[in-house]
């Protein structure tokens, strides 16, 4: 079966699935078209997991499955996954029942504004007393500097700018060739060296753009940015070490 079939179905599966637990909290939801997150391509490593920890938890076994989401896949910004885990600290699926990590959980997965989870982390949040929502606070802001999208994205632009480094000992071709041939190390296959520069170059400049435009900060250019890396990180560890949700109705009265 193509990767896109395969993929395209086991969202489907994840959705279903999702909107099944929504249902038992905010009846009446429809599904969310989730905000697109510059991470590239899933790698066959995790839609393998994916498919792991969904089976784990449909034969019921919570505890694997919550190790996995929590620890594997929210850590990579997947939000299905950050979900899961605050739905499984709420029902107390293989841990133990705590609202205050399943709320936490609940803010960091609705960072994208779905909806659908917007809902659910205000229904739960408007349960807990003061003292249990300064907590979640301390707690949802340990989360951000873990595992928010910008953490995980400026993650992937320190890779690609380490791989643009060093991409060029890829195995250089015939000598007598009229351009610089080297190996792609996505694909194993003998490329110009400016296609896989210019590949990395695109891929630099959309997790910068993401980076920028969160901080609301100056455009920065792709080939610039590695000069700034640094500063780059001191502004998003200051962005992320203050509670960002949206003021909508995180506090509203019940």
């Amino acid at each position: 079966m193509p990767l896109s079939v395969t993929v395209e179905t086991r969202l489907m599966k994840r959705t279903n699935t999702l909107l099944i637990m929504l249902a038992l909290l905010v009846p009446g939801l429809t599904v969310a078209q989730w905000a697109e997150f510059p991470t590239g391509d899933l790698d066959s490593r995790t839609i393998r997991t994916q498919e792991k920890v969904e089976s784990l938890y449909e034969r019921g076994d919570y505890k694997r499955a919550h190790f996995i989401y929590s620890n594997e896949l929210a850590r990579q910004g997947d939000k299905y996954a950050q979900y899961m885990t605050g739905y499984m600290y709420l029902m107390g699926q293989g841990v133990e029942e705590d609202p205050v990590k399943a709320v936490a959980w609940y803010r960091i997965a609705a960072e994208r504004h779905a909806p659908e989870f917007i809902a659910v982390r205000d229904q739960v949040l408007q349960t807990l007393d003061d003292e249990q929502r300064a907590r979640s606070d301390e707690l949802y802001v340990e989360l951000r500097k873990e595992c928010s999208d910008i953490v995980v994205v400026m993650g992937l632009l320190a890779a690609d700018l380490k791989s643009m480094k060093s991409f060029r000992t890829g195995s250089r071709l015939p000598a007598n060739a009229t351009s610089v041939v080297v190996v792609d190390p996505k694909t194993g296959r003998a490329v110009s060296a400016d296609h896989v520069r210019n590949r990395y170059l695109r891929n630099v400049q959309i997790r910068v753009d993401f980076v920028t435009d969160r901080l609301e900060i100056d455009k920065i250019d792709a080939e610039d940015v590695s000069h700034q890396m640094e500063s780059l990180w001191e502004r998003v560890r200051d962005y992320t070490s203050v509670v960002g949700d949206e003021p909508d109705s995180l506090y509203a009265s019940p």
